[in-house]
């Protein structure tokens, strides 16, 4: 690992350090939840290298093979006058019992905190999500195509109340995003500052100003390794009981070092809605100039949870373009999603479109319009069992000529054996159709023997 990297881990282990002594020592362990379990899973592939060779064990695909998963972890989640903070963390060893891939260890940490110094004055913010997502898009989603990423954010913000109606905010965010053994790794400070205007006691009007520098590591491929980027925009904010609006446009503007200047417009719309307690319906619109970063940390706009159903929540991921090039893109998306939960049936919902058009001109080739629906249906049989069934559905086109279109559909079946214990089976097949690559079919089954001490804490593997 070079000195980047080096460097970089030790970031994530100082943060992971400072998550767990702060939320398990430094604020009020009196008042705060947590949940502690682990599991273990056994699956087997029937194409495990989704039709790829990978020598010296898979010289005559489709290879088969088993894996092994052990897995533990931690949930945490404290709300009060001080501190708002949630953290899931877990760390597990995967074993390839035929030797296809080399056995590995693999780690996910999502945790986010508010820390409020001075109630309404002065707040701390840290946010910070480790984990592995696809390197290139174009290849089919195998161990080999997976790469480790943390993005960090924190800092601070002050608010001045000069009037009942009127706070000026202003702040400022350190980030650093890592991919390990990729290009693309970058490290920003944005300064921002914001001037709030409360029409009513439900809307708010604000007049916003982002300026960021970002510096990308020597492995970058990117022409330049400094950036600055500013924003501006308006934003108008609505939150009722059973809805929340917010709105903001404007424009962006980049100056790469050594290169020409770029504008671009932003505007973005989230719009959520909880008409009953067991329901939630989200639309999302984006054009703005974007990173993989800002699409991990979920800066763009911070999604309010859906509570009322956030068991089902992993179905509504933010997508994220990819850490084939960690570097910045236009991004335009429509999104839809919608969730059910009653007594005896619940449904997930979720359909979106996406064109992701990269400005570095070395990621020629690598930009795409992404067409996708995935769904997903519960059917509650009792306390203890509950059966389910996925689909998902995506159809990519990249600027090159190459259309993927990927299939998945699973079935299975999750058993509560007592009060911490639960044993899950999941079967399905996940098959490719390409116009350059060749396709492939994967059949695949997973048992899951899980432990939990409470609901913080979800006993499944993360990768």
């Amino acid at each position: 690992m070079n000195k980047a990297g080096r460097a970089n881990a030790r970031v994530v282990r100082a943060c992971c350090i400072a998550l767990l002594y702060w939320f398990g020592a430094g604020a009020a362990p009196a008042l705060a939840a947590y949940d502690v379990g682990g599991g273990f899973a056994l699956s087997h592939d029937s194409n495990i290298t989704a039709g790829s060779s990978v020598p010296p064990n898979c010289l005559n695909p489709p290879c088969a093979d088993w894996t092994e998963q052990l897995f533990g972890g931690l949930g945490y989640e404290e709300h009060n006058a001080e501190l708002n903070a949630r953290l899931v963390t877990q760390a597990q060893i995967r074993h390839f019992a035929h030797d296809t891939y080399q056995d590995d260890r693999g780690y996910f940490l999502d945790g986010a905190a508010v820390w409020m110094i001075l109630p309404q004055q002065f707040s701390w913010f840290f946010q910070d999500t480790f984990q592995e997502v696809m390197v290139n898009l174009q290849v089919p989603d195998t161990p080999a195509n997976r790469a480790r990423t943390n993005s960090l954010s924190t800092g601070p913000e002050f608010t001045f109340r000069v009037s009942p109606a009127d706070s000026p905010v202003i702040g400022d965010r350190y980030g650093r995003f890592y991919i390990a053994n990729n290009p693309g790794s970058n490290e920003r400070n944005t300064i921002y500052a914001r001037w709030l205007h409360k029409i009513s006691a439900l809307s708010t009007l604000s007049l916003n100003f982002e300026a960021t520098r970002i510096h990308f590591d020597s492995t970058s491929t990117a022409s330049y390794t400094d950036l600055s980027r500013q924003d501006s925009f308006f934003r108008f904010d609505r939150l009722s009981r059973y809805s929340q609006n917010t709105f903001d446009f404007g424009n962006s503007r980049l100056q790469p070092y050594g290169g020409q200047e770029l504008k671009g417009r932003l505007v973005r719309y989230l719009g959520q809605w909880w008409p009953t307690p067991e329901s939630a319906l989200r639309i999302t619109l984006v054009d703005q100039v974007s990173d993989a970063y800002s699409d991990m940390i979920r800066s763009v706009i911070n999604p309010v949870t859906l509570t009322s159903v956030q068991a089902d929540a992993p179905a509504l991921p933010v997508s994220v373009a990819g850490a084939a090039a960690g570097d910045i893109y236009h991004s335009r998306r429509g999104e839809l999603a919608s969730l059910n939960r009653g007594v005896l049936f619940g449904y997930s919902l979720q359909a979106w479109v996406r064109r992701v058009d990269y400005l570095n001109s070395t990621a020629a080739g690598l930009d795409y319009t992404e067409k996708a629906g995935k769904f997903s249906l519960s059917w509650f049989l009792s306390v203890e069992a509950q059966v389910y069934a996925l689909a998902q559905y995506t159809d990519r086109t990249f600027s090159s000529g190459e259309q993927d279109i990927d299939r998945s559909a699973s079935v299975g079946m999750l058993y509560k054996l007592g009060r911490s214990l639960t044993l899950s089976v999941d079967a399905g097949q996940t098959e490719r159709q390409s116009n350059v690559q060749a396709p492939y079919v994967d059949r695949h089954i997973m048992l899951v023997l899980g432990y939990s001490t409470g609901p913080l804490f979800t006993p499944r593997p993360q990768r």
